[in-house]
């Protein structure tokens, strides 16, 4: 972990970001002190404002440890940590997993900073909600290390001297503070912010009800099937009545990052990227683009699995949401200029489609050269670089007069419906379970086929099928194949990368003395660093 002093450092040196909304913006504390400046009002909120910062640092590089390694992506380029694709040779050395571990206790220690300052400084309208902002904050930080490593050290207090060794607490202590720190935030937060990208009640309840849901699989650290009923009040709650209005299209749509379903974002502006760094979540899901005039830089890194490509019913417009059924030229032009900029390639998939290719191509004089590329095995063909749907829903735009970083989503509406649903189902409520579904696919149908869209029952696989469709690329999927103990099954099958050294006779996630890899490595770095003997997770031993 950083010092305390250097941790100090940073934040005078003002790390907090500034947001569309600009309640975060920077500010030069010349040489105030600390103590003094933390104990005014503005030195407070700067402080809660670099406790939200830390936020773009867990999530700031390209996303392989939230999304190698599942039945959605596989590897198609060197640059992809061939561990966490493939898991056979995931070792506590990867600098990624160190990364996420390392990062996650620097931002907590920042979140322990502002908590410990709160009875400091002075009385003001908002310290208490202030101070439930940063609870959830780093309740959220301990909920990523707890399903990611195990038993993990709980670190509370801020650290003000050093200390040369730490113990790891059981996953079912880390799951009890996690619950009563988001219970006790519950009862503070405010419905509703002026500012966007605020913790609110309802982000508090989104977060605490997967945490009831992850800890109701797992019945050795606590869990059990009262978790499921708590976890489809709690969604229910954070819905709060409020219907998917939008089409899915219009979530991701450019620059509605602030759109009414985003319940709690990372963002981004221009101003705020200039000193610190964008995101790299558009980079990896290629196709190759890297012409300079373009607007973006991606490489066929994370390439989309038949099964993803496959998986979407011609009616569901949740295809079109999540892939660029075209590409222009340049890129960005289906952004920024799409009544002017010729059509490179389209990729058409579904029956109407593939039977209107004449008729699409003549509504346009900017399709008249226009490729088609129609879905068959090149789309999902490792070495095919350039032709296939590229994945759009974080596409920034980086060019000279326009500078555009998509945000990142944390909590959304859609996926709330499904975390319903997926309690529903196991707490023995099925009927309310397919209710939540249907809700989510009444929304991705095309006009007028809501009705055809809507399921009867449905069952894990269903619903894991379902945030699939809504939820590829949002860094979710690794966390709910390891929630629901899909994941050897899934990816051994439908990601060939694994499927292919599974079908060669090696297990790529038996580790050692015939323990799994479903947890991540301890980093060696950690272990280096305590005086003591601070133990692996076993597979990794």
């Amino acid at each position: 972990m950083k010092s305390v002093k250097s941790i100090i450092y940073i934040i005078v040196l003002g790390i907090g970001m500034t947001s569309c909304s600009g309640f975060l913006d920077e500010e030069n504390l010349g040489n105030t002190t600390a103590q003094n400046y933390y104990g005014s009002q503005a030195g407070y909120e700067g402080l809660v404002n670099a406790a939200y910062a830390t936020l773009r640092d867990v999530y700031q590089p390209t996303p392989y440890v939230f999304c190698a390694g599942t039945d959605l992506f596989f590897n198609a380029h060197a640059e992809v940590p061939i561990g966490l694709a493939s898991y056979q040779t995931l070792t506590p050395g990867n600098s990624q997993v160190e990364y996420l571990f390392k990062t996650l206790y620097q931002s907590i220690q920042i979140a322990n900073m502002a908590l410990s300052y709160s009875d400091q400084t002075e009385p003001f309208t908002d310290l208490e909600t202030r101070i439930a902002e940063v609870r959830t904050i780093r309740a959220f930080y301990y909920f990523l290390l707890v399903q990611n490593f195990g038993d993990v050290t709980l670190v509370t207090d801020l650290i003000s001297e050093p200390i040369v060794t730490f113990e790891r607490d059981p996953a079912s202590e880390v799951y009890d503070f996690i619950i009563s720190e988001l219970s006790a935030t519950i009862g503070v937060l405010p419905e509703s912010q002026a500012d966007f990208g605020r913790v609110t009640k309802r982000v508090a309840q989104h977060i605490l009800a997967k945490v009831y849901l992850t800890r109701g699989y797992d019945t050795t650290n606590g869990g059990s099937a009262a978790d499921f009923t708590e976890a489809a009040a709690l969604a229910d709650a954070a819905i709060g009545g409020q219907s998917l209005s939008l089409s899915f299209d219009e979530i991701f749509e450019y620059q509605n990052d602030n759109n009414e379903e985003v319940l709690w974002s990372i963002q981004y502006a221009d101003a705020s990227t200039q000193n610190s760094p964008a995101h790299n979540w558009d980079y990896a899901w290629g196709p190759l683009v890297q012409g300079s005039n373009d607007g973006v830089n991606k490489k066929n890194a994370l390439h989309p699995t038949e099964y993803l490509f496959t998986l979407f019913e011609d009616n569901d417009t949740r295809f079109e949401g999540t892939f660029l059924n075209i590409k222009t030229n340049p890129y960005t032009g289906y952004l920024l200029n799409p009544d002017n900029s010729p059509v490179a390639y389209y990729y058409p998939r579904t029956a109407q489609q593939l039977a209107d290719t004449t008729a699409w191509r003549a509504a346009s004089p900017m399709r008249s050269e226009t490729i088609i590329s129609p879905i068959d095995g090149h789309w999902w063909d490792v070495l095919n670089q350039v032709d296939f749907p590229a994945l759009k829903k974080f596409d920034r735009v980086q060019l000279p007069d326009i500078r555009y970083t998509h945000d990142l989503y944390l909590a959304r509406l859609g996926e709330t419906y499904l975390i319903a649903a997926e309690a529903y189902l196991h707490a023995g409520n099925a009927g309310e379970a397919v209710n939540r579904v249907n809700e989510v696919r009444r929304r991705a149908a095309a006009p007028g086929t809501e009705a055809s869209m809507e399921v009867a029952s449905v069952d894990l696989d269903f619903i894991l099928e379902e945030r699939a469709r809504e939820l590829a690329g949002e860094g979710l999927r690794w966390l709910d194949l390891k929630r629901t103990g899909k994941l050897m099954e899934y990816t051994k099958v439908r990601n060939p990368d694994i499927k292919s050294i599974n079908d060669a006779g090696t297990d790529p996630f038996l580790g050692a003395n015939g323990n799994y890899k479903i947890l991540r490595p301890i980093p060696l770095s950690a272990i280096a660093l305590d005086a003591g003997d601070y133990p692996q997770n076993p597979a990794y031993e």
